[in-house]
């Protein structure tokens, strides 16, 4: 990276420790409202369901990870008849290596748990 390109790069910064709670709060707070993943070329679509609560854990989820993993771009999409949340987190190439085990987390907890 020169000293003109503000690009951060692409890792993660969160220690392990850090990273061991983060995982934690995925499986038990997201994983509960999540129901399938779509793969894209530049990172993941990831859907919940549309319930105030699932809106409300992706977005502290956004806020947490835009603090560990700048480089990367989340969206929230929200849209009628509001029966879904979609997160999508997309960036610059090496993105979705980082958030691949994001899907083993939420794959990982059975529903209702």
């Amino acid at each position: 990276m020169s000293e003109h390109d503000s690009t951060p790069p692409v890792a993660c910064t969160l220690t392990d420790e850090r990273r061991t709670d983060r995982d934690e709060r995925v499986r038990t707070v997201l994983a509960e409202r999540y129901e399938d993943g779509l793969e894209r070329d530049d990172g993941y679509t990831l859907i919940f369901d549309g319930s105030d609560e699932a809106l409300s854990a992706v977005a502290a989820f956004v806020s947490n990870e835009r603090r560990c993993c700048s480089f990367a771009e989340y969206a929230i999409d929200v849209s009628p008849p509001y029966d879904e949340t979609r997160l999508t987190i997309t960036g610059p190439e090496g993105t979705k290596a980082v958030f691949d085990g994001l899907f083993d987390h939420l794959d990982a907890a059975e529903p209702g748990e």
